[in-house]
């Protein structure tokens, strides 16, 4: 008998469309379904080793071959790749097929049942499409049309409607639109959404955006198929989220008045004053130009598509990268920017668009994806909502950076050789992110207001900008001296030398307000009755160090050391790791820095370490067991750990401890480590101060005997959320239960605390819930110590603490833990707040 091998985007899909093979053949035949990639915020993606582990074992049970069908983009990439870590024997009975994911598996798995031919099954998948095309013909004329927005697959079961008001004050705008179709792309439904007489498919980030939802209006959403009762069940609490928006977010995002571009005189120009701040100095003009796309016939349609394919992939990599960077600078919040364009780059619509075309002209990747990406960008531009608008701006954006990758230039980033104000006709997100804010001192663009991307993100980087002043450019040099105003939104393009001085001065005590407010965040968080609480930053390489200092961190609580050994082809060795915790210590300037130890796994593979895969990965060979599992590995880590702490402040810290024998193990192999060291005559401290990540409920549990083994605590909320709720924080269907706010979650907080103290060591938190100022009073009260967080959150979190006294947190705490949900919890911190 033949196996069939599921490979998708989503997790979810595959496994829906695994369920849906599998109730047609009664479990007859070897199948597997792979999907997603391991990483919570962003979970759409294929991994070629979890493609590889799924068809060696279908192979292993299935003698006659494996037929294996992929849905779009990097699956596809993904299935050829795994193909090359096959031995020629088994290589020999892979078919990769093209088939449609959801109907070539059905038909692939009934012909597979019945006994049939690799071949055969394959032919028969390839065909799936031809009765239902045949079935519509009557009623739609033609079986396509290259334009046409896709459809979503078929699928099989009940169908159930769902009708929500929207309350969210800009409607479904980007960020709201984006968690709706990442919340529907998990399942295998069909799902749409209906406002007034139009429709969208839920998946798709373009569709979603064009209906123009706003605030108070209606819409149904329909789900049809397998798992459609889980969907609309995740979408409304989804929509009893806010669809993840929160006041904070609309506060920064919500439009504001945009005067119209006009010349107010000679040299004077007014637009939207899109972020606060003066400048002056020379004019470094900035034009777009992008790849020349003429129309060419081609002859290989399938060799474009596969270009397009791969071009798509690689600006999603791209994308990703920039997503993280802009964490780093701007705060997460601003970071989702690029989560947003991620989801246009991978709308199915878009990219079925420029395929139809490609094999209906039988043009070239380029010129399609030109034209369908400009076609949806008008599209945006022609709505009644400015801000709506603007998101057109973001689909051109993600259209030029696959065509920049499509023509083989490189990326393109705007360098400046001394500080200088920017003039653009327009800039995109990843543009203003490329930007080193050290020497940009201002933006002017011709286009665009006040909330577009771009200006979202000059804000938060702290570079004044006055946005869509009309057509000036023209009339600047490269090195003529400009002003700009961005509190009343003016440039003066040949400013006197009276308005020189004006702006200037504005600018100088601009940047003194600026510095006092970064030396308040430099200065300790006091409570107003003396408690001193630490605050630190959670960093991922030596890089970040200098940027969460600037925010005020008071050393390193989180130093993730997994993204050494990410992206790369083999482990770091010792001295490159050495210089790596030696050189974000030497950043902090002798304040202390906590290094985690490699956090890997299941859910967390690195691809040359052979990294078993789980049914459970979250509850498997996680944190610690892995490395205790590898011990050559952690000797490396700890050898170059414990090198540089001879040097610096540098503590230890070990992730998923859940038991007092398992601490003790590793304590003693740290010892020994320690030793070797000290015998071949490396310099180093007799002692290195050593902690635990209390992440599992059975560490909060017995958290006095930890306490008695090492030296510190710090408790990670996300991963301790999930596991005492025993709600995956990456499954839509139960993420509102995943909520740190949880009274459940806060008593282990409470419990940790109290172990901490009794044993006279420190307690702090380094997961997200450090990072969020309403928390801070609370985690005070329970007896929290120190917290660590993204170098954004830093100054709010201190000023929070300054405004608060420790009878009142423990106050508030007392109450918090009696408290009947999260929800109810989050009432308590508002009315304190």
């Amino acid at each position: 008998m033949i196996g069939i091998v599921i490979v998708s985007h989503s997790k979810k899909l595959a496994e829906g469309v695994l369920e849906l093979a599998s109730q047609m053949t009664q479990g007859a035949v070897p199948m597997e379904a792979v999907g997603g990639i391991d990483d919570p915020d962003n979970p759409i993606g294929t991994d070629a080793m979890q493609v590889l582990a799924a068809i060696e074992s279908v192979a292993g049970r299935a003698d006659a071959g494996v037929l294996v069908l992929m849905d779009l983009g990097s699956a596809l990439l993904s299935a050829e790749t795994a193909l090359d870590f096959l031995s020629e024997e088994v290589r020999a009975k892979i078919r990769l097929c093209a088939a449609p994911l959801v109907e070539g598996t059905v038909a692939a798995a009934v012909q597979a049942a019945a006994g049939t031919s690799l071949k055969e099954a394959g032919d028969e998948a390839a065909a799936a499409l031809q009765a239902k095309i045949a079935q519509l013909a009557p009623l739609t004329g033609e079986a396509s049309a290259p334009d046409a927005p896709v459809a979503q697959a078929a699928a099989q079961g009940e169908t159930l409607t769902l009708e929500l008001a929207i309350e969210n004050a800009l409607g479904l705008h980007a960020r709201p639109a984006a968690n709706l179709v990442t919340t529907a792309g998990k399942f295998a439904s069909v799902i749409e959404v209906h406002k007034g007489g139009e429709t969208a498919s839920a998946k798709s980030i373009n569709q979603i955006a064009l209906l123009g939802v706003r605030h108070g209006d209606t819409i149904t959403i329909t789900a049809s198929g397998p798992d459609a009762k889980e969907a609309v069940e995740a979408l409304r609490a989804l929509h009893a989220d806010h669809f993840g928006e929160r006041e904070a977010d609309v506060a920064q995002n919500a439009p504001e008045p945009v005067k119209s571009a006009q010349a107010d005189g000679e040299g004077q120009f007014s637009g939207a004053p899109a972020s606060a701040g003066y400048a002056v100095g020379p004019a470094l003009t900035h034009l777009a130009d992008l790849p020349e796309v003429t129309r060419r016939q081609v002859a290989d349609a399938k060799g474009e598509i596969a270009r397009l394919d791969a071009a798509i992939t690689t600006a999603l990599d791209e994308l990703d990268v920039l997503r993280r960077e802009t964490e780093k600078t701007a705060g997460k919040a601003n970071a989702a920017i690029f989560e947003v364009h991620g989801l246009i780059l991978g709308d199915r619509d878009l990219r079925e668009k420029a395929v139809a075309r490609v094999t209906s002209e039988n043009v070239d990747a380029a010129y399609a994806w030109s034209e369908v990406i400009h076609a949806v960008a008008d599209d945006y531009h022609r709505l009644d909502d400015g801000y709506m608008r603007a998101r057109g701006d973001d689909v051109l954006d993600c259209g030029r950076r696959v065509l920049r990758i499509l023509s083989g230039e490189g990326a393109r980033t705007i360098r400046l050789d001394t500080p200088s104000i920017v003039m653009a006709h327009d800039l995109a997100p990843s543009d203003v992110a490329g930007l080193d804010a050290a020497m940009v001192l201002g933006i002017v663009t011709e286009t665009g207001g006040a909330t577009s991307h771009a200006a979202i993100l000059a804000r938060a980087l702290g570079i004044p900008a006055v946005i869509g002043v009309g057509d000036v450019i023209g009339g600047v040099a490269d090195g003529q001296v400009v002003a700009l105003d961005g509190v009343a939104g003016t440039v003066w393009t040949a400013p006197e030398p009276s308005v020189r001085e004006t702006v200037a001065a504005k600018r100088t005590a601009w940047l003194a307000a600026r510095e006092a407010a970064k030396a308040r965040g430099a200065a300790p968080a006091k409570t107003r009755d003396g408690t001193v609480i630490a605050v630190l930053g959670n960093i991922g390489g030596p890089a970040d160090a200098a940027r969460v200092l600037e925010y005020g961190a008071e050393g390193v609580g989180l130093f993730r050391t997994e993204f050494l050994f990410q992206d790369r082809e083999q482990a770091p060795d010792e001295d490159e790791q050495y210089e790596a915790y030696l050189a974000a210590a030497r950043a902090m300037d002798g304040r202390p820095v906590i290094i985690r130890t490699l956090d890997v796994g299941g859910d967390k593979p690195l691809r040359y370490l052979d990294v078993p895969q789980e049914a459970n990965p979250f509850l498997g060979e996680r944190g610690i067991r892995f490395c205790l599992a590898r011990p050559e590995l952690l000797r490396t880590q700890l050898r170059a750990l414990l090198r540089a702490a001879g040097s610096a402040d540098i503590r230890i810290m070990y992730p998923m401890v859940s038991d007092a024998a398992e601490l003790a193990s590793v304590l003693r192999f740290q010892e020994d480590v320690r030793r070797e060291l000290a015998d071949a005559g490396r310099a180093m401290p007799s002692r290195v101060q050593t902690g635990i990540m209390v992440e599992v409920p059975a560490a909060a549990a017995i958290a006095g005997r930890l306490a008695g083994l090492c030296d510190f605590f710090s408790i990670g909320t996300n991963d301790l959320t999930q596991y005492v709720m025993a709600a995956d924080r990456g499954n839509a269907a139960v993420s509102k239960l995943c909520d740190s706010y949880h009274p459940a979650v806060l008593r282990m907080i409470a419990l940790t605390c109290e172990a901490g103290k009794a044993a006279g060591i420190e307690t702090g938190v380094c997961g997200e819930l450090a990072g969020d100022r309403l928390a801070a009073p609370l985690l005070l009260g329970l007896g929290v110590t120190e917290l660590s967080m993204s170098g954004p959150a830093i100054p709010d979190v201190k000023e929070t603490i300054r405004s608060v006294d420790m009878e009142a947190c423990r106050a508030l705490a007392a109450k918090a833990l009696a408290a009947q949900s999260a929800q109810a919890v989050r009432e308590l911190l508002h009315v304190h707040a």
